[in-house]
């Protein structure tokens, strides 16, 4: 080892306190360049110390059963603590900021994960995040559908792949309520169509949301392409809302 790179671990060894081999390690892999090599290491052991502190957070609602669970009545809890009701829309918000995988359960991973992610340690921090995310899904569209999307496979039982087209409907009134112009006669469709005893799939649930946005520029449908790339409910559903509801002939 050349004396200039002794003295360079040394010195990083007692700004550190670590072990000489550790410090070698680590400023070989910034050709030891100190300054940048002990800016590393901060951001490093900084980030190391959030993780901690949210792994504790965590903890405050993890199952007895299982340290690295978040159940139901931890879930009731988080959500209760952070100002919302089980039976509230925000709780879908909720999930997807902290990467729930199944209604009401968080895993210790994915919610460590959502919370460096929203840059939160504690739950002070994580409840004004969430105040501020809920405002903000008020009107940003861009988190509405992220959260739309997120939804469908969040409502699936566990283990499944696929949603009841009941439980669907459940949700698409409350996280399209005021965005789908066509929500109620959408709905009428479903109920009235053989895949009401089915599932809905997924496909068709993240393409009704643009769906959605184009009924805004054409409430009549009167320029749908079915031609498209449109799944096969949706070329369904214009037939049956033109012909049944507009009361417009088939062409």
């Amino acid at each position: 080892m050349k004396p200039d790179t002794r003295t360079l671990t040394r010195e990083f060894s007692k700004l550190t306190n670590t072990p000489s081999k550790t410090a070698l390690s680590w400023l070989k892999q910034y050709d030891f360049d100190i300054d940048l090599a002990c800016l590393h290491w901060a951001e490093k052991e900084s980030k190391a110390e959030a993780e901690k502190r949210i792994h504790q957070l965590f903890d405050q609602f993890r199952s007895f059963e299982d340290a690295n669970i978040i159940d139901f009545d931890g879930s009731a809890k988080l959500f209760e603590t952070l100002g919302v009701s089980f039976e509230d829309p925000e709780t879908l918000l909720i999930s997807y900021l902290l990467e729930s995988p199944n209604m009401g359960e968080f895993e210790r991973e994915k919610f460590v994960h959502g919370c460096s992610t929203l840059c939160v340690t504690n739950l002070s921090d994580l409840k004004n995040v969430v105040d501020q995310k809920i405002t903000l899904w008020k009107s940003d569209r861009t988190l509405q559908k992220a959260v739309y999307i997120y939804s469908y496979p969040l409502a699936c039982d566990k283990g499944k792949k696929t949603l009841g087209t009941g439980v669907a409907i459940e949700l698409l009134q409350v996280l399209l309520k005021s965005l789908f112009l066509l929500l109620d006669h959408w709905v009428n469709f479903l109920q009235s169509s053989p895949i009401i005893d089915r599932s809905l799939p997924r496909d068709t649930w993240n393409e009704l949301w643009d769906f959605s946005v184009y009924t805004e520029s054409s409430p009549d449908c009167s320029d749908y392409d079915f031609e498209g790339a449109w799944p096969t409910l949706i070329d369904e559903f214009v037939v049956y809302y033109r012909k049944h509801v507009l009361n417009i002939p088939e062409q």
